[in-house]
């Protein structure tokens, strides 16, 4: 029976049947893969928790079929946090429906995967600001996507001093420093309203999860 070990994040979750389900692991050295999860969703299946959306761990699937199929799973962070607050859930629903929509299956990143955790298990921390962290995860996200803000550009130079400070902040810093710094709370709110505007105009992708993040900001 061939096989192969998988270390990444669930990115999104499609149910199937009764108690099946397909997840899309977001995987290091190997990118977007869609694996079928039989019986996951069934109280009793030890995929229950394993497999659900914004689970990081070590997943061991068999590829001898068209569609790989778990078969067992070593669970590093479920990131159980984001369940606990709708706000923290919303933006990481828009996280990760990003990154599955910006790739096409088989292309790997392990940059956006690594900063995707990172901020996961940032906003989870105590006391953190969740608007804030998003605000610097976009922009790093956009930076590697290949659209980073241009801080010459017309539009951006309108943005108020603080705004463009952070902005010029995260893209000079690698990304275990992105997050070290403080807005008052008009300027995060003005910054989320710029990037949400700024991703929406540049990606041209159709995401359900941004008609709840528009209000967040």
């Amino acid at each position: 029976m061939a096989t192969e070990k998988i270390r990444g994040l669930i990115i999104r979750e499609n149910f199937s049947g009764e108690a099946d389900k397909f997840i899309t692991v977001f995987a290091k050295d190997k990118g977007k893969i869609s694996v079928f999860c039989k019986g996951a969703r069934n109280t009793k299946s030890k995929f229950l928790a394993a497999a659900s959306l914004f689970t990081y761990g070590d997943f061991i699937i068999r590829t001898a079929s068209k569609t790989p199929t778990l078969i067992s799973a070593d669970v590093i962070d479920n990131f159980y946090g984001l369940r606990e607050d709708y706000d923290k859930t919303v933006f990481a629903s828009y996280f990760t429906e990003l990154i599955d929509k910006s790739f096409l299956e088989g292309v790997e990143d392990n940059n956006i995967l690594l900063l995707t955790v990172k901020t996961l298990k940032k906003m989870c921390s105590k006391g953190c600001d969740t608007r804030l962290t998003a605000c610097a995860y976009l922009l790093k996200l956009m930076e590697y996507l290949g659209y980073q803000p241009d801080t010459e550009d017309g539009g951006i130079a309108k943005l108020s001093e603080p705004v463009r400070y952070a902005i010029n902040y995260v893209q000079h810093k690698d990304i275990n420093g992105i997050f070290s710094f403080a807005l008052e709370d008009r300027y995060i709110k003005e910054l989320g309203q710029f990037l949400y505007s700024y991703i929406d105009f540049h990606t041209e992708l159709k995401l359900k999860s941004a008609k709840l993040l528009k209000n967040m900001y």
